[in-house]
């Protein structure tokens, strides 16, 4: 740990004692990343209370040359708010930002700051008769300004879109302390460049967001969950298709996951239920749902119309031989036994080994190609290797992720970075993304130098000149 006495003794005319956290022990949660892969070293970690706080903070870190980490809920995947081993750095964490300063249900439109957590944000928004639909497994701990830096994606974007498509606008603190106000919640405002989309996906390299107005809709009043097994993924893609149009475009969430991964959930969640006998080498989880109270309403023969909508779906994909076996949620308690399978996939895949992950996308079209292609490169080296490749597959996003044998793998170590490499190599020939949600971090940062066009290179780093010219705001990440 190396402290910048200047810059301490500047902001501690400005924050109070507990908010300028030293002590190794209360350090230790916000220095490692949660998939273990990140650790590093900070001078401290900062607990602003307020933008002006924020503010000053950057006034001073300017002023005195201190490197800058932004850190959310800390639930991020590729360590991009995980300070480097030299402990020169201070972590901002937005925790103690967590006002909603606004709900404005004419507008369908809220402003947050960027510390709340984002299952509160449903919650709250829920009580106002309105629906916030970014959904993610991190959920109950990962924070709304995090989502927006990472442009977080989830299980709803097939409906809703990315955090990106959600954001009105932004409150953002730039190095040096100004603060820029772009939290109008219009929706329409052609006022020359759209700023606040720098900022968004950019992990805290170009400034601090500590703000923003997002998009809120109608509470939907009646759900359809339903899983069903199939033989492929190209069978899946026509599933998808089919329920889109049978429902009228009311597909909120559709997840495919292999049977592998469905075995390694139940095996470190034993409490969850099966649900599916005997499924096929896929299933799927697929949700559709309405704003209309009268679709989830049972009519005078006790039917309800969006579950007969689902079933009528699912009947017509067994008679044409799509499906072998299905399941339907009839109440809320298993609608959520279906979801935590998906939940937990995750942390099942994290406990149950050291994974090979990914978090890649890739035209809906080619996904079949992908999974089949990947799939053989990775058995020709060890067909003991379990794929565990599931995701959002209305909107090309896979985590195609690996686990070594069962029982364990002595050379596993050497071999991740193998795979890591043909993963990549077979993504390359779809014309694929690297990053599809979980952002560039510290994980990806050489290997987007190897796959983004030149140009788009020069200018993101003429971008990030522009706003951060010392490079204090979270170097090594995204850009070296």
């Amino acid at each position: 740990m190396t402290q910048n006495t200047a810059f301490f003794s500047d902001i501690s005319q400005h924050l109070n004692a507990s908010q300028i956290i030293t002590n190794s022990v209360e350090m230790a949660g916000y220095i490692k990343d949660w998939r273990g892969n990140f650790s590093g070293s900070a001078a401290a970690i900062l607990l602003p209370a307020s933008t002006k706080e924020v503010s000053e903070i950057m006034r001073a870190a300017d002023a005195h040359d201190q490197i800058i980490v932004p850190q959310g809920g800390n639930t991020g995947l590729v360590g991009g708010g995980i300070p480097d081993n030299s402990g020169k750095a201070v972590i901002i964490s937005l925790a103690k930002m967590n006002r909603v300063r606004e709900i404005n249900a004419d507008n369908r439109s809220m402003v947050v700051e960027a510390g709340c957590i984002l299952q509160t944000l449903h919650e709250l928004t829920e009580a106002e008769g309105l629906y916030f639909p970014l959904n993610l497994a991190a959920k109950g701990s990962c924070s709304i300004g995090g989502n927006l830096a990472t442009n977080a994606g989830g299980v709803n974007v097939l409906r809703y879109g990315n955090t990106r498509d959600l954001c009105l606008g932004i409150e953002v603190v730039l190095i040096g302390g100004k603060v820029m106000n772009l939290l109008s919640p219009l929706r329409k405002d052609n006022t020359g460049y759209d700023l606040k989309h720098l900022f968004i996906g950019s992990e805290g390299t170009l400034g601090i967001i500590t703000a923003a107005s997002m998009k809120l809709f109608a509470l939907p009043k009646a759900r359809a969950t339903a899983m069903a097994s199939v033989n492929s993924v190209s069978t899946a893609i026509t599933l998808l298709e089919r329920l889109q149009r049978q429902s009228g475009e009311q597909v909120e969430a559709f997840e495919i996951m292999p049977k592998t991964l469905i075995d390694v959930v139940l095996k470190q969640f034993p409490a969850l239920q099966r649900p599916l006998e005997n499924p096929d080498a896929f299933v799927v989880l697929m949700e559709i749902a309405s704003t209309n109270a009268a679709d989830g309403t049972p009519t005078q023969d006790g039917t309800i119309p969006i579950n007969d909508v689902m079933e009528t779906f699912l009947e017509s994909a067994f008679e044409d031989g799509l499906i072998d076996n299905a399941t339907l949620a009839r109440n809320a308690a298993q609608r959520q036994q279906l979801w935590d399978i998906r939940e937990n996939a995750p942390e099942s895949t994290k406990k149950e080994s050291w994974p090979v992950n990914t978090d890649i996308s890739m035209p809906v079209s080619s996904l079949e190609t992908f999974y089949t292609e990947a799939t053989k490169a990775v058995h020709a080296i060890d067909d003991t290797v379990r794929i565990c490749g599931y995701g959002h597959l209305g909107d090309g996003n896979l985590h195609f992720n690996l686990i070594e044998r069962e029982g364990g793998d002595p050379d596993w170590a050497e071999k991740r970075p193998v795979f890591t490499k043909i993963l990549y190599e077979v993504l390359s020939k779809v014309h694929g993304s690297i990053s599809a949600e979980h952002g560039i971090g510290r994980l990806k940062v050489d290997q987007l130098e190897t796959v983004k066009d030149t140009v788009a290179l020069q200018m993101m780093r003429q971008i990030k000149t522009s706003f951060d010219p010392k490079s204090l705001l979270n170097p090594g990440v995204v850009l070296k």
